[in-house]
């Protein structure tokens, strides 16, 4: 098979060795194009007789680091103009492929060498077995919630049923990653061994499970998992399980990726495993038309990435040097309005006013950089995707109403800025 992302050999046991390499990056990550050569690999080992099973593997230090985020952002794009059908078949697309590879006769072992994170590990979780190198390059993790997403391709159903809901739901919630050893505690992983072990150990499995097929556990008859130490029935389950996991009040009400995640689990707990990816997917792509994880794909991440190229990060900035740079202007608006004791709606709009005055100024000429940057001095959360993205989702007319209902409070500190009008019409002119 020839694949422009993967390199394969085939031995005389009838094993593929498959090695995801994507040319010109350092980590490999799932791309329209990686889906397209998952989908070109399953096709080829389905109708290759030769082939009695597969050992998936890396050609790169790091296993599958999660979603291409380029893509995840024309997800989110397309969520605020797509409809959910179309949304369906564009976002499903990789949980399908996982499905189809779940299904199929022919054993997968994922032999996983380094970072198997969000769409690396589902990849893992949907191969019939799974062995991991013992190092500390190691990492197995579902961080989709840092994006205000969940793992849609299945993994909000896999990882609790593999290793219980108590770690299930804080790997979850809480985004975090573990180690090779804490995953074979788990179950996550069936092995860990020796780096230089891992593809012949990986092999060996492969070889095992062509004379004895494996079937994953939610796909046995009868199925059934224990939602110990929860009981999902019980009046207020999700706050229950937020609490136990660290998750304030406040960030739920902000981030509606907690309560998305839950749904999922959940409503999905005693659902037959292809009903219960439905529900999840059901559940995305709710979730993916909320602006938070669209604002937080580029303020936490792409336009972080490109301020930080551009210099405009760090205490040596343009946006952070002398007391008419941005960066300072916002923290003193953010300190006085701390000072008044006001709410952090009252807060967010002061600081977006003091940013357009800013920008009126000419102290932020790349406001989607800018706002990268006042995120990441944590002058505004992450769910707003910064000062000038919430103005413009807001739009001008509340913004005034609500600067006229705040000026009662502090008129200096909540008036219209000069400059307020020019900006809306510099963004429209943008946008055309």
């Amino acid at each position: 098979m020839k694949d422009a992302n993967l390199s394969t050999s085939l031995d005389s046991d009838g094993i593929l060795l498959a090695r995801i390499d994507m040319p010109g990056r350092s980590m490999n990550v799932f791309s329209a194009a990686m889906m397209d050569s998952l989908e070109a690999l399953l096709q080829y080992v389905e109708t290759t007789p030769d082939v009695k099973a597969v050992v998936l593997t890396s050609a790169k230090s790091a296993f599958l680091a999660g979603a291409d985020l380029e893509m995840i952002k024309q997800f989110t794009e397309a969520a605020q103009r797509d409809s959910a059908e179309q949304l369906h078949r564009l976002c499903g697309h990789l949980g399908r492929l996982f499905r189809r590879l779940e299904n199929s006769p022919k054993p997968y072992v994922a032999a996983i060498n380094g970072l198997a994170l969000g769409g690396g590990l589902e990849l893992a979780m949907a191969c019939h077995l799974r062995v991991a190198a013992d190092d500390d390059g190691v990492q197995l993790g579902l961080p989709e919630v840092k994006l205000g997403l969940l793992p849609g391709a299945g993994g909000t159903q896999r990882l609790p049923r593999l290793v219980g809901t108590a770690e299930g739901l804080q790997m979850l919630l809480r985004g975090g990653a573990v180690s090779a050893q804490r995953a074979l505690e788990l179950k996550l992983v069936d092995q860990i061994v020796a780096p230089a072990q891992l593809i012949d150990t990986a092999k060996r499995l492969a070889q095992a499970a062509i004379v004895s097929p494996v079937q994953a556990a939610w796909d046995r008859p009868g199925a059934q998992f224990s939602s110990a130490p929860y009981d999902f029935a019980q009046p207020d389950v999700f706050g229950r399980i937020l609490q136990a996991v660290g998750v304030s009040a406040q960030q739920r009400a902000r981030y509606p990726a907690y309560d998305a995640i839950l749904h999922c689990v959940v409503g999905g707990w005693t659902l037959p495993f292809d009903a219960a990816y439905r529900y999840e997917m059901d559940v995305f792509v709710k979730l993916i038309q909320d602006r938070v994880a669209g604002n937080m794909v580029r303020s936490l991440f792409l336009n972080r990435q490109k301020a930080q190229k551009a210099g405009l990060l760090g205490p040596e900035s343009a946006l952070a040097r002398g007391a008419g740079a941005l960066l300072p202007r916002l923290r003193d608006t953010a300190r006085e309005a701390r000072e008044l004791g006001v709410g952090e709606d009252e807060q967010l709009l002061a600081v977006t006013l003091a940013a357009i005055a800013a920008w009126a100024a000419g102290a932020a000429p790349q406001t989607e950089l800018a706002d990268a940057a006042v995120v990441a001095e944590g002058l505004h959360p992450a769910y707003t995707g910064g000062p000038f993205n919430y103005a413009l989702q807001c739009g001008a007319s509340e913004l005034r109403q609500r600067a006229a209902a705040a000026a009662s409070i502090s008129a200096t500190l909540f008036a219209v800025p000069a400059g307020f009008d020019d900006f809306y019409a510099a963004a429209q002119r943008t946008a055309a």
